[in-house]
């Protein structure tokens, strides 16, 4: 991959945790651009929100990380055009040609019915929850946008992860957003902590057949579109993800239009430490 979230988080918490390069940030040369990672000494300054930071982690020993990465445009595929279609196609073969999780329940399956019915026309039926489809900067990943209600029937289908593959408009991976609603924003966090408040702005899974992986537990370099997009449609400099994978996990992005960058921050935390010897 061009790029990667979580090696660049853990790479630079170990080397700035350890004191290993001088100051409080340090540069890695990835394959297409130059990321920055800086330790963030100050606490959060977020007033309007907790951070993903403060409800991912209670451990005084983490180390939070901003990480300066490209910004990432979407462009829109046209409706009713050939590409879309396609997509829609895809999809239904991907999410709809298969067989509802046996935990699932009845009422969502039901629904599923109601909106999904594989044998009538579930692409069609399917393409009332697609606001958007389009594709992210020099069409790595395919960018798909849906109401909420159906990103949430979506989460008890199991998915033909093969058939995610057959459009040829992408090369990386599949991003499926919504917008996050009044009830799904509101994190549960551990312990009792006044004044919280909801955080989250939009919720996301990433699919990668065509780099080997099914679906990914959190993906921060997704977030390079994410961000850009929701804090575009919403308004806002400051946007928070949650990614809905099994493991889950939450994403802090801090837009830099003019600048052209995301500041996606991360938070690490060193559980094992040691010495490799080596004989030369």
């Amino acid at each position: 991959v061009d790029l990667c979230g979580h090696a660049t988080l853990a790479s630079a918490a170990v080397l700035l945790g350890t004191k290993q390069v001088d100051g409080n940030s340090v540069t890695f040369y990835a394959k297409h651009d130059k990321l920055q990672a800086e330790l963030i000494v100050s606490q959060p300054s977020l007033s309007s929100s907790m951070t993903a930071a403060s409800i991912n982690n209670n451990n005084s020993n983490a180390s939070r990380i901003a990480m300066d990465f490209p910004w990432k445009n979407v462009t829109l595929i046209p409706a009713g055009g050939e590409d879309h279609k396609a997509v829609l196609n895809m999809l239904s073969n991907a999410f709809f040609g298969t067989s509802i999780k046996a935990e699932v329940e009845s009422d969502l399956k039901a629904k599923f019915c109601a909106f999904f019915n594989p044998k009538d026309q579930s692409h069609a039926l399917f393409s009332q929850h697609v606001l958007g489809i389009g594709t992210t900067d020099v069409k790595e990943d395919l960018f798909i946008e849906l109401t909420e209600e159906g990103f949430d029937l979506l989460r008890g289908i199991k998915v033909d992860y093969s058939s995610l593959s057959e459009w040829l408009g992408y090369s990386r991976g599949v991003i499926i957003c919504c917008v996050a609603g009044k009830e799904s924003s509101e994190v549960e966090i551990g312990g009792n902590r006044p004044g919280c408040k909801p955080v989250v702005d939009f919720r996301s899974r990433f699919f990668g057949p065509k780099v080997g992986i099914d679906e990914d537990p959190v993906t921060g370099s997704a977030h390079c579109s994410l961000g850009p997009y929701f804090g575009t449609k919403l308004g806002k400099k400051v946007v928070i993800g949650k990614q809905e994978s099994e493991r889950g996990g939450l994403v802090e992005c801090i837009l830099k239009q003019e600048e052209g960058r995301v500041c996606i921050v991360g938070t690490a935390v060193m559980t094992v430490s040691g010495m490799l010897s080596m004989p030369i």
